[in-house]
């Protein structure tokens, strides 16, 4: 949607130096009618612009393809480094948290209507990554960590689809949670969607180990 905003926005300031250079060759009308046009292709783009700038915090969601991946570093007793790459642009965020397991909550958008006559298929974003203790509290009382993974730009559009406003009408927004998941020692997680939601498999030994059921 970016790069319709961007086609607007040069169309119509070409259009605008069309007009210019029919004005200046004496051409009135012509120089009207132009920069009519331009001027509404460029308010086109400019309220195209926070859609689409929101948009462009998602990405494509193709189910099976692994969408990041998790690895654990003890740093404490109960408190881990964790890194996390985004692929497959390859963008690492690195987390101090504390807990004994941690758990991905993403958003979707699924399209409908008019969206999807437009060709606009499926986006997910990485939205939040929290950690838990299973039993008691913390060292210290220390409390699980939870960070934002995403800032909010342009308009939001999932946020507006979820209050009944006219994105409503066009997309489905939801919530994706991945499953509860161990903060084991040098463990790799991978993360990746499916038809019935966000999943995690083992990427390494250490994480297989981790995700195997205790007798």
């Amino acid at each position: 949607m970016r790069s319709v905003a961007y086609f607007l926005a040069g169309s119509g300031g070409l259009t605008l130096l069309l007009a210019l250079s029919r004005g200046l060759a004496g051409r009135r009308w012509a120089s009207l009618g132009h920069a009519l046009l331009g001027a509404l292709l460029i308010a086109g783009a400019a309220l195209l612009w926070p859609v689409a700038a929101n948009l462009g915090t998602y990405q494509a969601l193709r189910p099976g393809a692994t969408v990041a991946q998790v690895f654990c570093e003890r740093t404490g007793s109960r408190s881990h480094r964790l890194t996390l790459t985004r692929l497959p642009g390859g963008h690492m965020q690195v987390f101090e948290v504390a807990g004994d397991e941690w758990r991905m909550d993403t958003r979707t958008l699924a399209w409908r209507g008019l969206a999807v006559e437009l060709g606009l298929g499926p986006v997910f974003r990485l939205d939040r990554l929290s950690t838990r203790y299973l039993s008691t509290a913390g060292p210290g009382d220390a409390s699980p960590s939870s960070y934002r993974l995403s800032d909010e730009v342009g308009e939001d559009v999932w946020a507006q689809a979820r209050t009944g406003s006219r994105w409503s009408h066009y997309a489905v927004a939801e919530h994706a949670y991945g499953p509860w998941s161990p903060l084991a020692p040098r463990a790799r997680y991978e993360l990746w969607f499916d038809a019935t939601g966000l999943h995690v498999r083992a990427a390494n030994e250490a994480a297989a180990d981790a995700l195997r059921p205790r007798p």
